[in-house]
């Protein structure tokens, strides 16, 4: 089982994606857009196993969370 979060500004896409992998045995953390994400991430401080991302997003796109993540 993997600590998950996962970040998507849609959200029927967020919530499909949500149940399967929680169905799939997952901890399943999500967020609405990168700022949030990364808001998420440093609650949790860094403890998630995988960050899933969409790329475009308001705000802070995926790209620029990854980067905000690694540091």
């Amino acid at each position: 089982m993997a600590q998950i979060l996962l970040v998507d500004d849609e959200e029927p896409v967020r919530g499909f994606l949500k149940r399967g992998l929680e169905m799939d045995g997952h901890a399943v953390t999500t967020a609405i857009d990168g700022a949030d994400g990364l808001d998420r991430l440093q609650e949790a401080g860094g403890s998630f196993d995988l960050l899933l991302t969409d790329i475009r997003m308001p705000l802070m796109d995926g790209i620029q969370l990854a980067l905000a993540a690694k540091r």
